[in-house]
């Protein structure tokens, strides 16, 4: 098993306008499967860093929409969270199918979606390839992760 470790480009990190908040998201990363076709391995992961946290945050939301289907392997699978924990705000669930994944601690719309802290914190999606083929071998696949993210220094 091989990790392959890539950086999300700015032009798919958004901070959502106030219209775009209705649902309570503040933030919103999108990912291609082209910025995951690394490595050969049929159980190889590909780390996307999403960018940093704010010092003083916390992260109330979180859900990942997949708008195409990843296809081309056997089976792939995100998480979201922190490099620390890499599933606290979704834990591990196929990208195979169209639609919302809402998952883990955070899996009520309305609770915690898993951290807080006075430091700032790395963000990251972490993809893994669980059966046969490799994330090299995908075809097709995007998703946007969708954070409510707050620094404590702005409220109020």
């Amino acid at each position: 098993m091989a990790n392959t470790d890539v950086t999300l480009g700015d032009t798919r990190k958004t901070t959502l306008s106030n219209q775009e908040r209705a649902q309570g998201f503040t933030h919103k990363y999108t990912v291609k499967y082209t910025d995951i076709d690394e490595g050969s391995g049929s159980s190889d992961t590909v780390t996307v860093s999403l960018g940093n946290t704010p010092t003083d945050f916390v992260i109330t939301k979180a859900m990942v929409n997949v708008t195409t289907a990843f296809a081309g392997t056997g089976a792939l699978a995100i998480e979201v969270g922190t490099d620390g924990d890499p599933n606290n705000f979704i834990t591990s669930t196929s990208v195979a199918a169209v639609g919302p994944i809402i998952t883990g601690a955070g899996a009520a719309p309305t609770t915690l979606a898993g951290t807080f802290a006075a430091a700032a914190d790395a963000l990251e999606a972490l993809f893994t390839n669980s059966s046969s083929g490799s994330p090299s071998a995908l075809t097709a696949g995007e998703c946007d992760i969708y954070l409510a993210m707050h620094s404590a220094n702005s409220v109020g």
